[in-house]
């Protein structure tokens, strides 16, 4: 219970800076409109999804959200990081599958008793 404040802190501060990158990247040029749809749309539902995912590691038992990083391009999961069984990473992977707006899972968990 005492890496709870740690691990929100965590969760906040990566939604934060998420949310600080959509504004840069997702701006039109100035003096005129975007040509192409704003990129900012795509970086924020990424950002969302990865709080969804960090989120849901916290409230999972079998799960150590401190372990495992978690970052998400284009609605594609990638999860690195030590887990300490097999069961673990499989419910990690079930656990971001199941994620709405998540369209794949890149799994390079390895598994260190």
């Amino acid at each position: 219970m005492r890496m709870l404040p740690q691990v929100l802190m965590l969760l906040i501060t990566g939604v934060l800076l998420a949310g600080c990158a959509s504004l840069i990247v997702g701006g039109a040029p100035s003096g005129g409109h975007a040509s192409a749809p704003a990129a900012g749309a795509d970086t924020s539902q990424d950002a969302a999804i990865t709080a969804s995912i960090n989120s849901r590691y916290v409230n999972d038992t079998l799960v150590d959200a401190l372990a495992i990083r978690v970052t998400t391009y284009q609605g594609v999961v990638t999860l690195q990081g030590s887990v300490r069984s097999q069961a673990a990473a499989a419910r990690a992977v079930d656990l971001a599958r199941s994620t709405p707006h998540v369209r794949r899972v890149v799994s390079r968990l390895t598994v260190k008793p």
